[in-house]
């Protein structure tokens, strides 16, 4: 028979409790907040100076009917008369043809004023993106959780480096986290459209479109390549080249950098065929594991995707900042797991903060590498094992 007092003394330890984990979010809020403030003043400040990777130079020369890719493969010099040096570098137009058509609004604007205009996007898009999480894979998440892990991506150097160098990784995200939210609300056509601009970062976002093979959304995904298809064959027509051209072209830019990334696949194996023939596999992988995984783990399946986005081709540590997706996931577990909630975060923590602190070095790269791929690997054995255990 419990001690007298005992009921007392619970009652008193589970205020205290509270109290203190209520110290700790606030400290936690003041802490998360004040990088958030800093990171976003210096992520604009970096932008005035080296925002020049959203492509608004290939666009340009799009609309100018001067081909891209030729310019950035073997540039010919029928740029120069337009005065991109000021403000952009050597191109880099591996993006489709289709997807540069996204960007002419902005080709309407002096370069300069195209950078500016392009931080303001970002910037509002970093805030349609949190509001689109919240309505999407968050929604069950309590609010001050959210919040916080909001804090934590701003605050982190990815997303501040993302906005700094003008990168278009936000963009993208937004528009797959907006087609996941029509498609939700069955809105067939509003959601084929959104995913017709989330692929321009499509090294992120086409592992990501396997979500909707996981839906069974194919009207979805026909429609939105039956679009780029059309651009393409209209790209074509406009720069005078063929259509596989508008293919193969953007392929040999971004196989020019595939050896470059941060942690992928191709950063490890110094680009070359073989990191392609490996993603390849993968990506065949991940499509089977879409097929086949339960309808009840939705949380995890799109975990799995996102991890295996950033590591499958070339990425760089700006675009990492969507890590905090499979929070939704892992903040779910039973307590009896949170253990692996921890765990996640720290390797959040590392790669948004302690890459950084070594300046990416390799040894630091190389640690953190190493630490995500063991939790990517982990995660994706237990997607296969609830595929298994839902066979039988």
């Amino acid at each position: 028979m419990p001690a007298a007092g005992s009921g007392e003394k619970d009652e008193v330890s589970m205020v205290l409790r509270g109290k203190r984990e209520k110290y700790l979010r606030v400290v936690l809020y003041g802490i998360l907040g004040l990088l958030a403030a800093v990171s976003i003043v210096q992520g604009c400040r970096n932008a005035e100076a080296y925002s020049q990777d959203f492509q608004w130079d290939a666009a340009k020369a799009l609309v100018l009917r001067v081909n891209p890719y030729t310019e950035s493969l073997n540039p010919t010099g029928a740029l120069d008369a337009y005065g991109f040096e000021e403000y952009f570098k050597q191109m880099e137009a591996n993006q489709f043809p289709s997807l540069l058509f996204l960007l002419f609004p902005y080709t309407l604007l002096t370069p300069l004023a195209a950078r500016y205009a392009w931080l303001i996007s970002n910037l509002v898009f970093t805030g349609a993106m949190v509001w689109l999480l919240r309505k999407t894979f968050f929604k069950e998440m309590q609010a001050q959780v959210f919040y916080l892990l909001v804090l934590l991506m701003i605050a982190g150097t990815p997303w501040r480096n993302q906005i700094g160098v003008g990168q278009h990784t936000i963009f993208s995200f937004l528009f797959f986290l907006l087609a996941v939210y029509f498609t939700q609300r069955e809105k067939t056509v509003l959601a084929s459209l959104s995913l017709v601009v989330c692929y321009f970062k499509y090294t992120l976002t086409v592992p990501l479109a396997l979500y909707f093979v996981y839906k069974r959304k194919w009207k979805e995904l026909v429609i939105s390549v039956s679009i780029h298809i059309l651009l393409t064959i209209g790209a074509a027509f406009w720069l005078k080249e063929s259509f596989l051209a508008m293919i193969i072209e953007p392929l040999k830019v971004s196989s020019a950098l595939s050896g470059e990334g941060s942690m992928d696949i191709g950063a490890l194996m110094g680009g070359g065929p073989y990191a392609f023939v490996l993603a390849g596999l993968v990506m065949a992988g991940l499509l089977f594991l879409s097929f086949v995984m339960p309808k009840d783990q939705e949380p995890l399946l799109v975990s799995i995707l996102l991890l295996w986005s950033l590591i499958v081709t070339y990425h760089r540590s700006y675009d990492y900042f969507v890590m905090i997706l499979p929070f939704c996931y892992f903040n779910g577990l039973t307590n009896d797991r949170k253990w692996e909630n921890a765990v996640y975060t720290i390797l959040v923590f590392a790669v948004f903060f302690v890459l950084r602190l070594f300046s990416e070095s390799p040894a630091s790269l190389a640690g953190v590498g190493i630490f995500y791929y063991l939790v990517t690997f982990a995660l994706t054995g237990r997607g296969i094992r609830h595929c298994i255990l839902n066979r039988r």
